[in-house]
């Protein structure tokens, strides 16, 4: 197995591809759990007499733990390492699906769902691993594997709920606790570290807060805020588009649960594929800017159209765009994040992009609902294709060449 110090720096092509493996292994299986439970929360929660605020405020708490302690965990990660930190992940989501499987109340709920969240903001910690195990040619395509074990997770893990959820609601829930569980336990054997730990690091209160404190000053006045204002408005567009697409497709297109389930998973796969095949091979040839920017295009292209016109044949046309081009515009924006970071700075700045993406995950079902709601199903795609365009036009300020050592420090 490889050791910290084989892997920090520039580790050997073999060294470096097991390590993605292993790490892609480890994100696809906690996703994998991930996606068994969140098809049935709503139904869970209805049973217990939530009503659609509170199941709302349910879905939306983990997001909100995600965005605080996303940077919290980064930093963290820089100083202590990062496998600690993805353990702990693993840990604290096991712990979530348990109180979930146990709950009873409303407020019980919201802690599982809270708890599930916060350790979601490993997601950062597992992207600084990718930067540590990868030179630059290839960080956009280690970044593209995470988002391809992502989708996968999404695809696979409702498929497996819907099977265990024969028997009952709990029972996906406490599969997937058992799933994480033994995730964490193939984590500890086999996933190597891949930032030696700092050895004088202490976990000062100070310092480990200081990034929540920090948090508004460094999404709206970092160096790297026009990154950061794009990833959230390229997944504020995916958000829209995710609350609404149950309701649209029975609305417009017809479609029962089973044909949701059927185009999310044809979805999923195409984003699958885009982050785990393709975008390492066109990367090298484009880089990250112009793939940001194809990536907007084909998701603008994909929103607009989306519940005006009728065809069942040009409805998976635009959700194959809208599934290539964030699953192009996605990985890139991190990896460029991440080549213009400083190596020890990596968790925490791509905690900060983590704690944008999760605003735009409150934000963006908000705007799409009420689009939707006030206006009708086409104005809400109109709306999040219009959200594509704006951050299309804000990739054109970036510079294809500029890195850490050629611009000013972080801080």
């Amino acid at each position: 197995m490889p050791n910290a110090e084989a892997l920090t720096g520039a580790p050997p092509r073999d060294q470096r591809r097991a390590a993605l493996t292993i790490l892609f292994l480890t994100v696809f299986i906690d996703l994998l759990g991930f996606g068994i439970v969140i098809p049935f929360l709503p139904l869970y929660a209805a049973r217990m007499h939530v009503g659609p605020l509170g199941i709302g405020l349910i879905l939306s708490v983990y997001s909100l733990a995600q965005l605080f302690c996303a940077p919290v965990l980064g930093r963290v990660s820089d100083h202590f390492g990062r496998r600690p930190v993805i353990m702990l992940g693993l840990f604290g989501s096991s712990i979530g699906y348990v109180i979930y499987g146990f709950a009873g109340t409303f407020f019980w709920l919201l802690v599982a769902r809270a708890v599930h969240g916060a350790c979601a903001a490993t997601v950062s910690t597992a992207q600084a691993y990718v930067a540590d195990v990868t030179d630059e040619e290839g960080r956009a395509h280690g970044m593209g594997l995470i988002g391809a074990a992502f989708g996968l997770g999404f695809v696979l893990g409702p498929a497996l709920g819907g099977l265990l959820g024969h028997a009952s609601l709990r029972t996906p829930v406490f599969c997937a606790a058992a799933l994480t569980f033994a995730n964490l336990i193939f984590a500890a054997l086999r996933l190597p570290e891949s930032h030696a730990p700092d050895p004088g690091a202490r976990l000062a209160l100070s310092r480990i807060a200081a990034p929540i404190v920090n948090l508004p000053r460094q999404l709206l006045a970092h160096r790297l805020t026009r990154l950061f204002a794009i990833a959230f408005l390229a997944t504020s567009a995916m958000a829209a588009l995710e609350a609404t697409f149950a309701l649209m497709a029975a609305a417009v297109y017809g479609y029962g649960p089973a044909g949701v389930g059927g185009l999310l998973a044809y979805a999923g796969l195409m984003q699958a594929l885009v982050q785990g095949y393709l975008l390492g091979k066109i990367v090298k040839r484009t880089g990250e800017v112009a793939l940001i920017r194809g990536g907007m295009i084909a998701l603008a292209i994909g929103l607009a159209p989306l519940a005006s016109l009728s065809s069942h044949a040009l409805l998976f046309v635009m959700l194959g765009l809208v599934a290539i081009g964030y699953g192009f515009a996605s990985p890139a924006i991190a990896s460029l994040i991440s080549k213009r970071t400083e190596r020890h700075l990596q968790g925490e700045v791509l905690g900060i992009n983590q704690s944008a993406l999760s605003l735009a995950r409150i934000g963006g079902p908000i705007a799409g609902g009420a689009a939707y709601a006030m206006m009708g199903p086409a104005a809400a795609y109109i709306m999040a294709a219009l959200i594509a365009v704006a951050a299309l036009v804000l990739t054109r300020a970036i510079a294809a060449d500029a890195s850490p050592s050629k611009e000013r420090p972080t801080r």
